[in-house]
């Protein structure tokens, strides 16, 4: 099949071919954000966890877990439609705790995951700590209905290059010692833990 382009047919294929592969970076753009993004609470998922662990290849980081606590109760109690809206409520607090080289990340049903690149001082991951308790812990209204969620949590610091893998692994090992912790009646504890 032989196409001929000459004058205004050329510059309209030509936009015609520019048009197009504008139209598919976009949607490829569009589709790699949502590979990276939970659907549900807009807030990075653990594949942009990886992703972000991967690229500060050499240097300090910092990873915190959070379990909500007696989330099936909310479900169970209020139906899923109230524990989706109390997911979002916490990715909301969560991402506007976000700074430069952090993620707020959701790994899956109640577990959230904080990411920090190369933390200055154990001071700001104790402080960082207490600010996400307190932001899980604000009370939320929901259809009239005041809903009050605490989360344990639990952290991994590593001084060089860490497989993510192995952060996440410390984190919910502190983080369930945390919850073991809170259950028990003890106080939650508020350091970073190398």
């Amino acid at each position: 099949m032989k196409i001929r382009l000459n004058g205004t047919h050329a510059q309209i294929g030509f936009a015609l071919t520019a048009a197009g592969w504008a139209y598919t970076h976009l949607r490829v753009a569009a589709l790699r954000r949502r590979l990276r993004t939970d659907a549900l609470t807009g807030l990075a998922n653990r594949l942009a966890l990886e992703q972000a662990a991967r690229k500060n290849t050499g240097d300090s980081a910092a990873l915190f877990m959070l379990d909500l606590n007696e989330f099936k109760a909310i479900n169970d109690t209020f139906g899923h439609r109230y524990g989706d809206q109390v997911l979002a409520t916490v990715a909301r607090r969560l991402r506007r705790l976000q700074g430069p080289r952090q993620l707020a990340v959701r790994l899956s049903g109640d577990e959230f995951a904080f990411w920090c690149g190369k933390p200055r001082s154990t001071g700001e991951l104790c402080q960082l700590r207490q600010q996400l308790h307190a932001a899980v812990a604000r009370p939320m209204t929901i259809d009239g209905y005041t809903i009050t969620v605490t989360a344990s949590i639990g952290s991994a610091v590593s001084a060089g290059p860490a497989a993510i893998e192995e952060l996440l692994g410390r984190a919910d090992a502190d983080m369930y010692s945390d919850k073991r912790g809170t259950a028990s009646g003890r106080p939650r504890r508020q350091k970073a833990t190398a």
